[in-house]
Order: structure tokens, then C-alpha cells, then sequence
């Protein structure tokens, strides 16, 4: 449902990396002089928060973020750092993970809006000098749609990432990344055929947004994006580790190796290089601009009506994955909610699980957040998730 971080020996890897570096990675601690976000504090959300930081994994922090039209609620509950015991507030930044991918599939289907690019272009046709004979691109071909949807078959990087990991530390190059995905045999041979989600589709989407644009995706997010909706907290960082600005230090979980320690369960992992996620989650932000950007775009103001309505309803299965997804768009996900289908994305990052919900129209919207996320595990704990539902459908 996010990015399909494996319970595989990846996990084992880093958390060895992690633990024999002796000391968490650097970074600046939340900040108590944020500014209040323009939303009033609730105590049903607060509930809710405090609901979160208490489920079976002991989460430091968590706050969701509710709008309902011109009304915007928000609560918080335990901490951002727990060194400093600098409390959660949701006006923090975080790593927002797959999130991202919205983001990009959004510059995407500009460049398509633009008539620069088609949903039907192959992307051997696009990018021809990545098809080798030997490599997965060689197959059946596979249309930016297809990417776009998780319908390609290619095989995730993430699931190959262990032979070449090094460090906390380590810089990932996309074309090395790429290689690792596409020099592994397709999940299935039929690209179209059913849903597979794999990070390696959105590799190949920001290498064909460079080359059609002669722009690095970073600059066609901020001049496309970011500028005009005025994300002012909202970045996307590859070779920078830290986060700039007031943020909320993210925790994950190494008690699989040392069950006995009593910190091992919120191991500080803020440092993580964004570099390995890049076009498929290395977006650095916060509540307020993710709720702004998605009101935005589901409101028109970054696509016309045609390919907007494709984005949203042009829909497969997510067979495989966990409830409470049920389809996947073009970069969207359809969320089942006990108030109708929600439309967003959820986002896991190395320490930062998050989730952005939105009704059709942009009115009603929930941006729900931790700082904490398993190494081991995939998928979303009940707990979050009934408690982000609860916050997004209940309008007390």
C-alpha cells in the first residue's frame, strides 16, 4: 500500500548498518518556535493521536490534520524528538515517502495535458537507450500508463537493495537503482495485466520527465508545482540527509536483534539518504501543504477535467495489497472508508508513516501522520488506520 519496504534481508542489513554506526545520524531537532497552524487544537482528535502513540507499537509521536471545507482541526499527542522531548505538533515537517509519487504522476500527466507526452507512449520508444537485450524493458512493451498504475510487472529495487547496501549514509544513483530493477526477471510477462506495485516504475517516470523536459524532476516540481500552490515547507531533497527546519525526528524498529534492549524499538533512523527513494518517495513536507496540494489538485488547478477524472477513476485492483486500499489510479490511491471512497496516497519513509485522504472534491480532508515505522512488517497497523479513518469520516 506504500513503498513495499521488505520484511526480506534488507531490513536485516540496515538495521546491522545502523547499529554497528554506534550513533544515530545527525540532524537538527524539532523546533519549539513553530508558528501555529491556522486550524484549532481538538479534543477528538487529540483521542484519536493519543490512541496512535498508545497502540502495540510504541509510537513517539503521531497528530493528523483535518479539513472539512473552511473548517481545519488538528491535534498532536507524544514527541518529536526523544532526545529533547520536543512534543509532536502538526506543523512539522517529515519525509512523506510514497507520497510522492502523486507528485509525480501529477508533472507527468501535465506533460501529457501539454501534448509532450501520451499515456500509450512505450517506454522503450521514450527512453531507448535503457532497453538492453538482457534487461526487463526488453519484453512486451510498456506504456507510461502502465507505469503510472503499477501495471508494468517490473521487478521493485527495494527487494534487490542488499547485496549493494553500505550504509546509513550511502548516496544512491538512479541509474544504479534502475539497474537493480531492471535486471531482474518481470513479476508477470503481460505488462496491463494486473497490479504489482514496484517503485521501479517511478524511476523510469522521472527519467522520462527529464528527458522530455530537459529538467531534473526536482525543478518541475517547483516550478509546476510547488511555486504556484505556495508549498513553501515542501522540498525534494536526494543527497541531503537532514531535514531543514522544524521537523519531527523519525524512529523505527531493531528489537528483532536486540530484544532486550529497551530502546531498540524506537531506533533513531532520521539520517536515512532520501536518494534511495527519489522519484517514488523522497519528498520532504508537512500537513498543511499536503492537504493544499491535493485540494488543489482535485479541485482543477493542476489538471484539466479530462485527465484529472482518468487520474482518479481509470482504476485497477490492488489485488495483493492490504485493505484498505481497493484500486490504484494514475499515481492515486481509492481508499474504502466507512464514508465513502477517499482518494491520496499513504507513505512509508525510513522512521515517518503517513496517510492523506481526500473526498472527491477536495473538501473533506485528513492528513494523519507518525513518526515511526517498522524495518519488519509491511502494510498498516489496525490501530493507525481506524484511528486516521475515524478522524477523517467523523465531523464533530
Amino acid at each position: 500500500m506504500f513503498r513495499r519496504r521488505s520484511t526480506r534481508l534488507l531490513c536485516l542489513a540496515l538495521a546491522l548498518a545502523l547499529l554497528s554506526s554506534g550513533t544515530a545520524a545527525a540532524g537538527r531537532p524539532a523546533d519549539r518556535g513553530v508558528a501555529a497552524a491556522e486550524s484549532r487544537p481538538d479534543p477528538a482528535l487529540r483521542a484519536l493521536a493519543e490512541r496512535v502513540v498508545a497502540a502495540p507499537h510504541p509510537n513517539p509521536g503521531a497528530f493528523l490534520l483535518a479539513r472539512d471545507g473552511t473548517r481545519v482541526r488538528s491535534a498532536a499527542a507524544g514527541v518529536a524528538d526523544r532526545s529533547t522531548g520536543t512534543p509532536m505538533r502538526p506543523e512539522l515537517k517529515f519525509r512523506a515517502g510514497s507520497i510522492t509519487k502523486t507528485f509525480t504522476a501529477t508533472v507527468v500527466l501535465q506533460l501529457v495535458a501539454e501534448h509532450r507526452l501520451r499515456l500509450d507512449d512505450t517506454v522503450d520508444g521514450l527512453l531507448p537507450d535503457q532497453v538492453r537485450a538482457d534487461n526487463a524493458l526488453s519484453g512486451a512493451p510498456i506504456t507510461v500508463r502502465q507505469l503510472l498504475n503499477h501495471t508494468s510487472g517490473l521487478y521493485d529495487y527495494i527487494d534487490g537493495l542488499i547485496p549493494h547496501f553500505r550504509g546509513l549514509d550511502q548516496y544512491w544513483p538512479r541509474d544504479r537503482l534502475l539497474a537493480i530493477g531492471l535486471d531482474e526477471p518481470r513479476y508477470f510477462p503481460t505488462p496491463g495485466t494486473r497490479f504489482r506495485y514496484s517503485n521501479t516504475n517511478y524511476l523510469l517516470l522521472d527519467l522520462i520527465v527529464e528527458r522530455v523536459t530537459d529538467r531534473d524532476l526536482r525543478a518541475n516540481l517547483e516550478r509546476r508545482i510547488f511555486t504556484p500552490l505556495g508549498l513553501r515547507d515542501t522540498s525534494y531533497p536526494l543527497a541531503r540527509r537532514t531535514i531543514d527546519g522544524p521537523h519531527a525526528r523519525g524512529y523505527t524498529d531493531v528489537s528483532f536483534l536486540l530484544p532486550d534492549a529497551p530502546d531498540a524499538t524506537r531506533f533513531d533512523i532520521t539520517g536515512f539518504s532520501p536518494s534511495e527513494a527519489g522519484a517514488s518517495g523522497a519528498l520532504v513536507t508537512t500537513a498543511a501543504d499536503l492537504a493544499r496540494f491535493y485540494r488543489a489538485l482535485l479541485r482543477g488547478r493542476l489538471l484539466p477535467p479530462g485527465l484529472l477524472r482518468s487520474m482518479l477513476t481509470d482504476t485497477v485492483p490492488t489485488t495483493g495489497s492490504a485493505p484498505p486500499a481497493v484500486g490504484y489510479g494514475l499515481g492515486v490511491y481509492v481508499y474504502a472508508t466507512d464514508c465513502g471512497p477517499a482518494y491520496g496516497h499513504g507513505g512509508t519513509a525510513p522512521g515517518y508513516l503517513t496517510f492523506a485522504l481526500n473526498g472527491r472534491d477536495g473538501r473533506k480532508q485528513l492528513v494523519a501522520h507518525t513518526n515511526w515505522s517498522p524495518l519488519v512488517g509491511t502494510g498498516i497497523d489496525e490501530d493507525f488506520w481506524s484511528a486516521f479513518q475515524r478522524g477523517y469520516c467523523d465531523r464533530a
